[in-house]
């Protein structure tokens, strides 16, 4: 039976558990990490859990398969470490490999791919503490200002929506004075709408769409909202069979362009007032919680239960193992 090393930040290590700080790591901890770590348990998996990556880098011999759910280590361009390791070793990986995980964490440059397949992209702008915005606004506001690179939703709130480019200038030097690059967005007034994809030996699972609303002004979901520390926000399974259907194409359409990748979201802006579905982001390690939004449009789209879904994509890593 291939061995399987699970990482991830709230995973037992050394058989001790990881005590989450705050309300939305404990979140993160008992509805994502540790239910795949009782998974591996349940089903009878060889493995070992860790919330250390030290546990790759020095025992990789070990191991036959690695899942790291990691999206941050605490330095930068960390998003593509443990995968390039596993590189490095000929380890099997779940997951995207590390050049198609540096295009889907840059934003910029995932909103490229969206433009050359002609999926409908709103305008944007990139800046850096060496290369900072111009004076003069390239295109008209709203704006809305966020991290170029990572696809967590740290740092967002209403504070990113600016009505003037002044505005716009001055909350991007909040973010580069902490040294991190910004994208300006033009800001589109509609609603969030998310595209999980497994893939599959023949066509990718597309599941059905699901969208989400709050109560923040400009439709804004913050990081908390996400991790239900914070109301306010609230998430449906779209039933609008003309819209999934467009937003399915696009998105077979770019999970085919993002490959070798098991998992994905992609993610877009639907205008309230013309109904243009915008390609936003996409994202290669979105929470595979019980309560996060992959898991409930794939339970609405032939799978029966998390457990169901989560060995689908412990068996697509396996598929990977030489016998």
């Amino acid at each position: 039976m291939a061995k399987i090393l699970f990482l991830a930040q709230f995973a037992p290590t050394n058989g001790k558990k990881v005590i989450p700080l705050s309300s939305e790591e404990k979140f993160y901890a008992e509805t994502y990490h540790l239910p795949i770590c009782d998974i591996l348990e349940k089903y009878g998996y060889d493995y070992v859990t860790s919330s250390d990556v030290k546990e790759l880098i020095q025992n990789y011999a070990q191991y036959d398969l690695v899942w790291s759910v990691y999206n941050r280590l605490g330095f930068r361009n960390c998003e593509v470490f443990v995968q390039s390791i596993c590189e490095y070793y000929n380890l099997p990986y779940i997951g995207a490999t590390p050049n198609v995980r540096a295009l889907v964490e840059d934003k910029s440059m995932s909103k490229q791919l969206a433009e050359h397949l002609q999926i409908p992209t709103a305008k944007w702008v990139v800046a850096s503490s060496k290369y900072p915005l111009s004076a003069v606004a390239p295109f008209n506001g709203p704006y809305f200002v966020k991290p170029r690179f990572g696809s967590a939703s740290i740092g967002i709130d209403e504070s990113c929506l600016c009505e003037t480019w002044q505005h716009t200038i001055e909350k991007a030097n909040s973010f580069l004075q902490n040294d991190i690059e910004v994208i300006v967005e033009e800001y589109i007034n509609g609603i969030y709408y998310g595209v999980p994809i497994l893939n599959n030996t023949e066509i990718p699972l597309i599941a059905v769409p699901h969208f989400q609303t709050s109560d923040k002004i400009g439709n804004i979901i913050t990081n908390s909202q996400k991790r239900f520390t914070e109301g306010g926000m609230k998430r449906f399974i779209c039933q609008n069979e003309g819209l999934n259907k467009i937003l399915k194409y696009y998105s077979n359409m770019y999970f085919m362009q993002m490959q070798p990748c098991d998992y994905a979201r992609i993610d877009y802006i639907v205008e309230k007032d013309t109904g243009i579905p915008y390609f936003l982001e996409v994202n290669t390690l979105m929470n595979l919680g019980q309560k996060g939004g992959f898991v409930a449009s794939f339970l609405e789209s032939g799978f029966n239960s998390y457990d169901e879904i989560i060995r689908y994509i412990i068996d697509l890593g396996l598929s990977k193992v030489k016998k």
